[in-house]
């Protein structure tokens, strides 16, 4: 049996380089056919009509945003499977298809970030992901001072189930944390911790970097040359300066996710990383704890891609904040969440842009009540998402 065709029309269509008015986009099965200038007529053919733009779907190279389902609150767990569906629903409603969610394994006892509960939830989307409406990808955030971690990590490498590894340093001094008193100010909270607790656990990390850091640095080293084995993409995150990102380079990184200075930031565009920044910090015009401006870094031609971070709707308006405000022109707006996180992930032969022979991942663009949303998502032309009220043009689109 012949694949099913579809044409879509009616929408303008957000190519690699152009916005195409007029055309047409044409779907056989799951991947996109060809582009249309000018449309012949029509009769017998399956027509969808849709209105505003058609664009890639969208991919978020890094997600923290399913820890919060999980515990929508401290001590509050909804079970992860629940949890796992539920999301996907919404990441489908936000016009993202592929996901890499970053789960952190540390060792704290009692956090929902501990190693044992990273993988139990790293299984858990494992197992639902072929019922999912997008594809979920997992990153494995390993806090360079936890070195108990590190088995577990190695063996989820091992097993197949990591994208990306990346690898972080929270211990207060240096990069996101200056001091101790900034690190139980944000961990308290996030951890549902008593703020005594938190600072005994900075201290820690602060004594094991002190008098440990040759075995951490060589754990780190053991566990990254054993993902390069298996092609797993490695990460740093939170680079504060020239030397942290030199440290990452020697580790085999390709990704520089929120480098935290413009130091940093300039010293991974030297050693051509692969550089991340929020769509949050875009969104809201800066950093939450007063780190590098997004936009800044933007300015300066220093990002490759934004993720959501921890706010999934952020991506599409991120992207449209970027073009109504003259970033960036809309082709190269929405490459930052669709194109170049492809690229940054090796699956640009399939995804990314709106090119014939690439699966059909697409989201329709429209706007209501002012605000741009996402209207449908295709995941290898199969509608995901369909939104229950009418289309209509977003005022990002040119006139």
């Amino acid at each position: 049996m012949a694949p099913r065709r579809v044409i879509l029309r009616g929408g303008d269509i957000v190519t690699p380089s152009r916005v195409l008015t007029g055309g047409a986009l044409v779907v056989e099965g799951e991947r996109i056919a060809a582009l249309l200038q000018a449309v012949p007529p029509l009769a017998g053919e399956d027509v969808l009509w849709v209105s505003g733009l058609l664009a890639p779907a969208f991919i978020d190279l890094h997600s923290d945003a399913l820890e919060k389902e999980i515990r929508p609150r401290p001590g509050a767990t909804i079970p992860a499977e629940l949890a796992i569906m539920e999301f996907d629903r919404k990441l489908a409603g936000h016009g993202i298809t592929s996901v890499v969610h970053g789960l952190c394994f540390t060792e704290t006892d009692g956090d929902f970030r501990a190693f044992a509960e990273s993988a139990r939830i790293a299984a858990a989307v494992r197992r639902h992901a072929p019922a999912c409406l997008v594809r979920h990808l997992l990153h494995a955030r390993y806090e360079i001072t936890d070195v108990g971690a590190a088995p577990t990590v190695e063996r989820l490498v091992r097993d197949g189930m990591l994208t990306m590894v990346s690898f972080m340093d929270h211990a207060p001094g240096g990069r996101q944390f200056k001091s101790g008193s900034d690190f139980v100010r944000y961990y308290a909270p996030t951890l549902g911790q008593h703020p005594e607790v938190v600072l005994r656990l900075a201290e820690e990390k602060q004594r094991r970097k002190r008098e440990e850091r040759a075995r951490l640095d060589a754990e780190a080293a053991r566990l990254a040359d054993a993902a390069r084995r298996r092609g797993v993409i490695l990460a740093s995150h939170d680079d504060g300066s020239a030397a942290d990102v030199a440290w990452a380079a020697g580790l085999g990184v390709t990704l520089s996710e929120f480098p935290v200075s413009m130091e940093a930031l300039v010293a991974a565009r030297e050693r051509g990383l692969h550089v991340v920044m929020g769509a949050p910090n875009v969104l809201r015009g800066g950093s939450t704890t007063g780190n590098l401006s997004a936009l800044e870094a933007l300015r300066r031609g220093g990002v490759d891609s934004i993720c959501s971070d921890y706010y999934p709707a952020s991506l599409l308006h991120a992207a449209a904040k970027l073009y109504a405000t003259g970033y960036a022109t809309l082709p190269e707006a929405l490459a930052l969440v669709t194109l170049h996180p492809a690229q940054a992930l090796g699956m640009a032969g399939e995804l990314g842009s709106l090119e014939p022979g690439k699966l059909a991942d697409l989201v329709v663009i429209g706007e209501r009540g002012g605000v741009p949303v996402v209207t449908r998502t295709l995941r290898a032309g199969a509608e995901v998402f369909v939104a229950g009220y009418r289309e209509a043009a977003p005022a990002c689109v040119p006139a």
